[in-house]
């Protein structure tokens, strides 16, 4: 007897997945042995072919088994119509079988019987994502088992509602879908607005109004960024770290890269020693910090500190640099991490393609900054960016408020389709109790065996 996890309408009925449905583990043959893929072989799928995945349905993923990779394995090769639904690793990645297909152990997938829906029940599974982690176990990582998926609820509709219930959803979701991806594709634009801004902005061009206004004469220069900083750039320190540290907190890379500073968990690590409290590792609020090394997009990247002083030291891969101005040390910060600084940055640093990407002090105390002649307009500038920045940061929080609200309403339309209340019953519909029982009465059917396989296939 299934559990009920809600009340539905008189027509429908709960059943578990064991009483709907074949539930069929995989299996991986030994990586090391080449000969067990094949370029075009038995279509085989992992959970991370479905990393990211969004359609309904899928034919094969990045790997094919041999006929004796399937042999050696107990991958099972099921027909086309299962519901594949990842066990671990994680628990719910949820697609339909676009044909013949096979798995690794990070799935359990569904045979459904005749009158059941591939698509009704994909849906509700992806619905239903948290009440299936609530069925796994396990501590390095949650694991679904063949007899707990067995024993997963289902609310079974007629067959003929199960159709119109898909139906229904796909529009509304096809819509939620839509709204989304438009959302997602917001976070490139801001940074694509970002740079735009940091472009007008060392061009004098985001100003040029501020200038008219208060009749500021003079002309832009182009300075070395030697000539802005009082001290600097010098690298920092990287002794030995790990768990059992007990000397000082020292910043990694993560902190800097997004150009702006983090001291979260990530941001930082703890070393075994700790410098003299005289040493010039120390960070103190204010410093400015270039990452000498580190993959081509990053290198560069820059962010000003503003932890406690004499808390921190900077690792060997960042330079510091000092700049008593405020605003000036603001406008540096700014133009380092600008499409020119960068672009300059990028093509000047150095190593193989087997070492990471660096600059060296001399490479970065020779790029040339755009300064504006009057000190004022140093502030204004900033001003300006942090403005535009600000605004562009609320269009970015928005939009992740919009994204979580598009959730909420997928997660209402689900909620509604399997309490029965997002399309109307017919009482013309044979009812679900009577499909189930025609499916216990096929329940003892043989397993069919296809010509060439060391094991059978499934049939639905």
């Amino acid at each position: 007897m299934s559990e009920e996890r809600w009340e539905v309408p008189t027509t429908w009925a709960w059943a578990s997945i064991g009483e709907i449905a074949e539930v069929v583990g995989g299996g991986t043959p030994s990586t090391g042995d080449d000969s067990n893929f094949v370029e075009h072989g038995i279509p085989w799928l992992t959970p991370a072919d479905l990393t990211g995945y969004r359609d309904v349905y899928i034919s094969r993923g990045r790997r094919d088994l041999s006929e004796r990779g399937y042999r050696a394995s107990a991958a099972r090769i099921v027909p086309a119509g299962t519901v594949l639904f990842s066990s671990r690793a994680p628990v719910g990645y949820c697609a339909i079988a676009g044909g013949e297909i096979s798995t690794n152990q990070g799935f359990k997938s569904f045979v459904l019987k005749n009158g059941l829906s591939p698509e009704y029940t994909r849906h509700y599974l992806l619905a239903s994502v948290d009440y299936a982690e609530s069925k796994a176990s396990g501590t390095t990582f949650k694991e679904l088992s063949g007899s707990r998926a067995a024993e997963l609820a289902v609310p079974v509709a007629p067959a003929a509602e199960q159709t119109r219930i898909v139906t229904k959803i796909d529009s509304l979701t096809g819509k939620s879908g839509r709204a989304r991806d438009h959302l997602d594709h917001i976070p490139r634009l801001v940074a694509k607005y970002k740079q735009a801004v940091l472009a007008a902005a060392f061009t004098g061009d985001l100003t040029r109004e501020w200038r008219e206004t208060s009749k500021a004469s003079g002309t832009w220069n182009f300075v070395s960024l030697d000539e802005l900083v009082d001290e600097g750039p010098t690298n920092g320190w990287s002794p030995k770290s790990g768990p059992d540290a007990k000397g000082a907190l020292t910043l990694k890379l993560t902190a800097t890269t997004s150009g702006v500073m983090r001291l979260d968990a990530d941001a930082i690590k703890r070393i075994f020693e700790s410098p003299a409290r005289t040493s010039s590792y120390w960070l103190r609020p204010g410093d400015l910090l270039v990452q000498r090394a580190n993959s081509l997009e990053y290198v560069g990247a820059s962010a000003i500190f503003d932890g406690p002083p004499n808390t921190y030291i900077y690792p060997d891969l960042m330079m510091r640099l000092r700049i008593y101005d405020h605003d000036k040390r603001r406008y540096v910060w700014r133009f380092l991490n600008s499409p020119n600084a960068r672009e300059y940055l990028q093509r000047h640093a150095t190593g193989t393609a087997g070492n990471m990407p660096k600059i060296s002090g001399a490479t970065l105390r020779a790029l040339t900054v755009p300064v504006p002649s009057l000190d004022a307009e140093y502030a204004e500038v900033v001003r300006r960016i942090e403005t535009a920045f600000a605004w562009i940061d609320r269009l970015a929080s928005e939009t992740i408020s919009a994204h979580r609200l598009v959730d909420h309403l997928d997660q209402a339309i689900f909620a509604k389709a399997f309490r029965g209340e997002l399309v109307p019953q017919d009482p013309a519909d044979e009812p679900a109790s009577v499909l189930l029982e025609r499916i216990g009465a096929e329940r003892g059917t043989a397993l069919k065996e296809r010509r060439g396989r060391g094991r059978p296939r499934l049939s639905s």
